[in-house]
């Protein structure tokens, strides 16, 4: 539930602010920034003192340290490139979508270096001197690493001066890595639900559902290009 309400007011802010997210990115860089530091100052007083939040302070530091507020943002970078380019809400995104990108990145700092900080500190000596080997809990943990350290180069280069420093096909071809990150995201969220005691089907079902309409999208939207493409050749061909 907290991901669907985070969700819709991630959709909110990117469609009714994109002039000011285009325009004064650096404040949203900031604000994203202050919330990624705050999370992880939290994050880390919790584990070392006990400390305790409470009411809509929780929600809101679950909402960013399990990475439901970066994961709304790249859902919509994800469908800003799947979705069809002559409608106005497509046009929104795609005019944001670096910055979306960036916001995601920001925000899930603290999701990926506290959560590895701990398995490696916390976790990963309890689970050697036990001599057990959850694979779920490792399956998630490595697909989480790999994707996070995917992310580091797609979020640097997504900034607009490097991204100008860049050749534009050496930039397009660093971003499709942005497709396995995407694949990893969702193969990191499934493996988190089926290593919970419950499965939460209303999570899982929404994500699948996103992320799969995501990839059929994508798919069509590749094969309407592709068949384009196609015809122009054929076209130019009668031609000469």
């Amino acid at each position: 539930m907290i991901f669907i309400v985070t969700f819709i007011l991630v959709t909110f802010l990117a469609l009714f602010y994109t002039g000011a997210i285009r325009k004064s990115n650096y404040i949203f860089y900031s604000i994203a920034a202050v919330i990624s530091i705050t999370t992880a100052i939290y994050e880390i007083l919790r584990i070392t003192s006990n400390a305790k939040l409470d009411g809509i302070l929780l929600t809101l530091e679950k909402a960013s340290m399990r990475g439901f507020i970066s994961i709304s943002f790249f859902i919509l970078v994800m469908y800003a490139g799947a979705l069809n380019t002559r409608w106005s809400i497509t046009k929104k995104l795609l005019s944001i979508r670096a910055e979306l990108a960036i916001l995601g990145s920001i925000i899930l700092l603290p999701h990926g270096i506290i959560y590895f900080a701990r398995f490696l500190i916390l976790k990963l000596p309890k689970i050697m001197s036990e001599g057990s080997f959850p694979l779920l809990y490792f399956s998630y943990i490595a697909v989480g690493i790999i994707g996070f350290i995917i992310m580091i180069p797609l979020f640097i280069t997504s900034i607009k001066k490097i991204r100008y420093e860049m050749k534009g096909m050496r930039w397009k071809k660093l971003q499709r890595w942005a497709y396995l990150f995407y694949i990893l995201a969702y193969v990191h969220i499934l493996l988190v639900l089926l290593n919970e005691k419950e499965l939460d089907w209303l999570r899982l079902s929404t994500y699948t559902i996103i992320f799969g309409g995501y990839m059929t999208l994508r798919l069509l939207k590749s094969k309407n290009a592709a068949q384009v493409k196609a015809l122009k050749l054929s076209a130019n061909s009668d031609l000469a």
